[in-house]
């Protein structure tokens, strides 16, 4: 018998740290868990049962092209997005507009300080409203 993965953890790399727990605590209503560092180069921030760990590597600039961060999705489900976009946008945040999907998913899109690309969603019924 296999063993089995319990969860997923993403690790992602951030150019200023202070500035992401601020943005995803402040703007998107995680709670920041535990840091490591003065100041700090690593934090776990929490939201309804998902848990994001970022790390602020010294050389993140130069090694990891803005360009890279277009191939990269973060997908989040969620039992009501139409509610939560308008949670996030009522903090402040830059959303998308509301879609339904051809592969039956509504849902809208953010980029984090770090043009880290956050969709969230839920499947539907609904006809979709794009092509793609």
């Amino acid at each position: 018998m296999a063993t089995k993965l319990l969860n997923l953890r993403p690790m992602l790399a951030v150019r200023d740290l202070r500035r992401t727990i601020d943005f995803y605590c402040t703007k998107l209503g995680f709670r920041c868990g535990d840091t490591f560092g003065d100041p700090p180069v690593w934090c776990s921030l929490a939201r309804d049962g998902v848990e994001m760990m970022f790390n602020a590597p010294p050389d993140v600039e130069q090694d990891v092209p803005r360009r890279s961060r277009d191939y990269q999705v973060f997908y989040f489900n969620a039992p009501d997005v139409a509610a939560l976009r308008d949670e996030f946008q009522s903090r402040g945040v830059e959303v998308s507009a509301l879609r339904v999907t051809i592969y039956g998913m509504k849902e809208f899109e953010v980029r984090d300080p770090d043009d880290i690309w956050l969709w969230f969603g839920q499947p539907t019924d609904e006809p979709p409203t794009v092509s793609e």
